[in-house]
């Protein structure tokens, strides 16, 4: 079994050393926004760490002989991955979050970690040493809730963004990041079994890291590529924010009825309305703003407030409405042109209407036609 565990070694060290040469030294665009480029050189020097580590426990001969060491150098490993991590994940979808900061506080962090478990190694009895190792996995288990609880919050207040933008559903292209959280979450959970398991936990682990690893590092370059979606939305909101502060101090909102700027936006809101703007294909929040003279900021807050629903679900909402009225007052129309002539693809016009009536469009039309002779 220790043949085997240290021949995948030979196979993960230059593998993920690559992955993270990769991302270390290769530019990123042009176009990407600052917090991107971090955050992938971030990710490749998360994955260097983790091929250092892998190059230090193969040189030592594999598998650590002493059981404390070697908890202990599992522990740190694992701690550092996951805090690199948690901060680069974070930042590709925060152009605000302060990546620099959270970086050095993390390795001053891992530095007192590693430091204790030297201590313990070299200074504390021998039979007190297995209860110190015990509560430093406490405190792991604890930091990875933590890792992961930070990483949710980040991760969904950037989706509600995208769903106050987008007319559309574009949350594909962060999904690989929600997938990455739960794997990160089970590899970190299950690294506190694995700090203290023989070779045979050791090596699932290693092949299940590799798999891990390509994965992530495949997804963050598609990602490099598609990374515009992202961008509109984090890029603006400092300066639009300043923009809806000007606009309260001119009008404060001393309640919606008496706001004179949401009285004149509900007014153009209805009219837009009325005029069946939201049939436009792939309309966002900003283009609707313009459209409005408003900024998308402000349009946002009021579309929440007023419908309590998110821009997209807001659209979707208008668009499946007015393909009711086509289905039943235009019955020989098909499917496809109902959906064209909402604004949808076809695909996503059956997926929309689906999951909000819980029934699709062809149906719905028979159930209702029935009804209406």
């Amino acid at each position: 079994m220790e043949i085997v565990y240290h021949n995948i070694q030979l196979v993960s060290f230059p593998l993920t050393f690559v992955y993270g040469l990769f991302f270390l030294l290769d530019p990123a665009p042009g176009d990407v926004f600052r917090n991107h480029a971090l955050a992938r050189r971030l990710f490749g020097a998360t994955l260097i760490i983790w091929a250092v580590y892998i190059a230090i426990t193969w040189f030592l001969g594999g598998e650590l002989k002493d059981p404390v060491v070697k908890i202990s150098v599992n522990l740190s490993r694992f701690y550092i991955f996951g805090s690199l991590l948690e901060i680069a994940f974070s930042a590709l979808v925060d152009n605000r979050f302060p990546i620099v900061r959270k970086t050095r506080n993390r390795i001053i962090l891992w530095g007192v970690f590693m430091a204790a478990m030297a201590l313990n190694i070299l200074f504390v009895p021998a039979p007190v040493q297995k209860y110190v190792v015990i509560v430093a996995a406490l405190y792991y288990a604890y930091e990875v809730y933590a890792i992961l609880r930070r990483y949710y919050r980040v991760y969904f207040n950037m989706k509600r963004d995208m769903d106050n933008y987008y007319s559309e559903n574009v949350s594909n292209f962060t999904h690989w990041m929600l997938l990455s959280s739960h794997g990160l979450g089970i590899i970190g959970f299950s690294g506190i079994g694995l700090a203290f398991a023989p070779t045979l936990g050791l090596l699932i682990y290693m092949v299940a890291g590799i798999i891990f690893f390509t994965y992530m590092s495949y997804s963050l370059y598609r990602y490099t590529l598609s990374v515009g979606h992202i961008k509109e939305i984090v890029m603006p909101a400092e300066n639009e924010a300043e923009d809806k502060e000007q606009t309260e101090e001119q009008h404060p909102p001393v309640g919606e009825d008496a706001n004179p700027t949401f009285i004149a936006l509900e007014e153009k809101v209805n009219a837009w309305i009325e005029n069946q703007g939201y049939t436009a294909p792939a309309l966002t929040i900003q283009q609707l703003a313009v459209e409005l003279g408003t900024n998308r900021t402000y349009l946002s807050d009021y579309v929440n407030s007023k419908y309590s629903l998110t821009f997209r679900n807001w659209i979707a909402q208008l668009r499946v409405d007015y393909s009711k009225r086509l289905l039943i007052g235009s019955s020989a129309l098909p499917i496809n042109t109902i959906a064209e002539m909402t604004g949808y693809s076809y695909n996503n016009f059956i997926t929309v209407f689906t999951k909000m009536n819980r029934i699709s469009p062809s149906q719905w039309r028979k159930n209702h036609v029935k009804e209406e002779r």
